[in-house]
């Protein structure tokens, strides 16, 4: 199989951790890997983001907390690798081919369960926002629910007639029958839902923040209410973060999430032992500045690790 990216060893690996081929192998509570992209609506949408996960790993040398594990970090009141055994592992990238993007769908669902088996959690760099339902695809005997973090609802039928794009991934979330809870935060500006979708999300039950009631009504308010059963899927379209910590998008909104804001979700989450998973979409290493969407990236990342050291999952779910 000729694949554009495949499951090869990078350069550099995320955070200095190990890299191994197959994910059946994973002994680590934490699995790191890129899935270049998803479902097109056009050939630029193959190669944007492709190289984020690259970034991010890069990143982690040139802080440079890959090569100071023992170092105290105060995010988390410890250091990243307790006795300098790493708790992630690199995986690479989903392998993808070119030729058949419509495959990545069922290549990258059956990727991300051989994670879950091993009662992993995916660290995710992702293409554009059609990646979320790939990776909550790989969850199917666990009860799990998503926080969606973006400057757009993401909740369309199809666009261009295609019904697993960018425009459509919460829908498709939404479909799982082992997704219970929808929160999505950071909606403002306008983007490509029309009244008809915000009605059907709001009917399926999903529950909508705009970034403007985030802000008065602050981030530990919306954690507080976050009591549901179950583990959290955290995905975040960079675009739902401030330009000021995420400038490396396609769709640059003022009034997004700020790190502190972001840090209080995501931490919060980790530290009540709820994260199922992560996943960052629509980074576009092209259009980032400095690196600073990446460096923002990995520090939610390392926050998810820090404050999260035993990942247990939960499965009332017994699919068909």
């Amino acid at each position: 199989m000729n694949l554009v990216e495949d499951a090869t060893a990078p350069d550099k690996t995320f955070l200095n951790a190990p890299y191994i081929a197959d994910p059946a192998e994973l002994s680590t509570p934490y699995a790191f890997f890129g899935i270049p992209f998803g479902v097109p609506y056009h050939a630029v949408d193959l190669t944007a983001c492709a190289g984020g996960a690259d970034v991010v790993r890069a990143q982690s040398f040139v802080r440079p907390y890959a090569l100071n594990w023992d170092h105290y970090d105060f995010d988390f009141d410890d250091v990243l690798f307790p006795d300098n055994k790493p708790t992630v592992t690199d995986l690479g990238a989903v392998p993808t081919d070119i030729r058949n993007p419509d495959s990545v769908w069922d290549t990258g669902i059956g990727f991300v369960k051989s994670v879950v088996a091993r009662g992993a959690v995916p660290l995710v760099v992702g293409g554009f926002d059609s990646i979320p339902p790939i990776v909550g695809g790989g969850f199917e005997h666990e009860t799990i629910n998503v926080l969606h973090v973006d400057s757009h609802l993401d909740f369309r039928e199809e666009r261009y007639g295609v019904t697993r794009g960018y425009s459509s991934p919460i829908r498709r979330l939404r479909e799982f029958p082992w997704v219970q809870d929808v929160v999505q935060v950071g909606m403002r500006g306008i983007g490509s839902a029309r009244r008809g979708e915000v009605e059907d999300a709001r009917a399926a039950g999903n529950r909508i923040v705009t970034a403007w009631e985030l802000h008065e009504r602050g981030a530990q308010w919306l954690l507080d209410s976050l009591t549901s059963p179950g583990r959290w899927l955290i995905t975040v379209d960079c675009d739902g973060m401030d330009t000021s910590i995420a400038p490396g998008v396609g769709a640059r909104e003022p009034g997004g999430l700020t790190f502190q804001e972001m840090r209080t979700l995501v931490a919060g989450l980790a530290r009540r032992g709820k994260v199922a998973g992560v996943v960052f979409t629509e980074y576009q290493p092209g259009l980032d500045i400095q690196d600073i969407t990446a460096q923002t990236i990995l520090r939610l990342m390392m926050n998810v690790i820090g404050n999260q050291r035993s990942p247990k999952a939960e499965l009332p779910y017994v699919g068909e």
